[in-house]
């Protein structure tokens, strides 16, 4: 009777163990994390520290002030571009309005750069006035004399004219024997002077004539020159002023920079080994900001031997080292990314927090996490270490038995 009864006992031990099921749980350490990553305050260039506002734990907010450099170099650089850029304004003003034969005029008397460009433009203008009033004297003059010749060869024309008909007359009078030969022979010589004279008018007229034409070109090839000289200075000066204009952008840029301030509303979590009158190098990191107000995550290390059973959308329950669960519960999550490759163990990792063989990241989104925390205890803050445990389905009870059987097995029966 006694082992009927062990045996039915042995039967429904297993029968049980078959059908009953528990909870299959993956356990992960790791730390409370925001959705964005630190904020790195760093200088641009090498600089030296003016003065240090805030400490390791202060809370800042968008736009305040945490540390001043020395700004001696950056304002010097910057003071040079931005003059550099006004003379160039300046020039690039004046040329445009030599073009436009519009008065050039300075906006602000008191600005060295345009009252310059302002006497530039008054002497050129000058210069430029006498010269074309020089070739307007030789056209006037050309003008002048060429209008003199035409009205003298008029004047000989017909007077040549009569002189060849007093010839004519007298030569006929002489061939009747009425006129003496004499006076044929003075109205031929005044015919002769007549026709000189109108010759040498004729060549004053093609010379006034080429003067004046000279002259008319001379100034149209000076006013072309004028423009063509104004237009090149102005297409040299251009992509100079632009040069300049960015390397303003870029001066403003690290003057303005010179005085650091808060990037976002954060904690100051770090504040390098410096003190006023260091030098800090170039990106060397002076503050270290933890953003405020920021979702939080849950970054945990998953162990290789497990990663197999974790899966994006599985629930996750999180207990905080620094709020035993017994006291102030628990929170939940889901698993929201599984890294896509493991990571190596990390050396300056110490104590029990230290994987010992190859992990993979998991990162959690926390659902809920309404913890009984008293109103005067610290809320939950990123770099928190947590524990996620994460529900990755069910066995029986007799694969606990049967699994270890089933390797022992597999393994025992081969030969190394």
């Amino acid at each position: 009777m006694t082992l009927y009864c062990v045996v039915a006992l042995i039967a429904a031990a297993v029968i049980w163990a078959s059908v009953s099921q528990v909870d299959m749980i993956v356990t992960a350490q790791g730390k409370l994390i925001t959705t964005h990553p630190n904020l790195v305050v760093q200088p641009l260039e090498t600089s030296v520290i003016r003065d240090i506002r805030v400490r390791a734990g202060d809370t800042v907010n968008r736009g305040d002030l945490l540390a001043t450099l020395d700004p001696t170099f950056s304002q010097a650089d910057l003071d040079q571009l931005q003059n550099r850029v006004a003379a160039f304004d300046a020039s690039t003003d004046r040329l445009r309005a030599e073009l436009d034969g519009v008065e050039y005029v300075a906006e602000d008397p008191a600005n060295a750069e345009q009252a310059l460009q302002r006497k530039v433009f008054l002497q050129r203008k000058a210069a430029y006035d006498v010269q074309i009033q020089n070739y307007d004297a030789q056209i006037a003059s050309a003008e002048a004399n060429l209008k003199t010749a035409q009205d003298e060869q008029l004047v000989l024309s017909q007077r040549l004219d009569n002189m060849r008909s007093i010839e004519a007359m007298r030569s006929a009078l002489m061939a009747k024997e009425v006129g003496s030969k004499l006076n044929f022979l003075l109205s031929r010589d005044a015919r002769l002077e007549v026709e000189s004279n109108l010759a040498r008018v004729r060549g004053s007229i093609v010379d006034n004539t080429h003067r004046l034409d000279k002259a008319r070109a001379d100034q149209q090839v000076f006013a072309a020159e004028f423009r063509r000289a104004a237009y090149q200075e102005l297409v040299e000066a251009l992509p100079k002023r632009n040069s300049a204009a960015e390397e303003l952008k870029k001066a403003e840029l690290r003057r303005k920079l010179i005085v650091l301030h808060a990037p976002a509303d954060a904690v100051v979590l770090e504040v390098a080994n410096r003190t006023v009158g260091s030098v800090l190098r170039e990106a060397e990191t002076l503050f270290v900001l933890v953003p405020r107000d920021e979702t939080l995550q849950a970054e945990v290390n998953v162990e290789g031997k497990d990663i197999g059973q974790v899966a994006v959308g599985q629930s996750v329950r999180i207990k905080f080292e620094a709020f035993p669960f017994q006291k102030y519960g628990t929170a939940t999550g889901e698993v929201r990314v599984i890294s896509q490759d493991s990571f190596s163990p990390d050396p300056k990792v110490e104590g029990a927090r230290r994987a010992s063989s190859p992990y993979y990241r998991v990162l959690v989104d926390l659902r809920d996490t309404h913890l009984r925390l008293p109103p005067e205890h610290l809320q939950l803050i990123p770099g928190m270490a947590v524990t996620a445990e994460m529900k990755v389905g069910k066995r029986t009870v007799i694969s606990y038995f049967l699994y270890p059987l089933l390797r022992g097995l597999d393994e025992s029966i081969r030969e190394y």
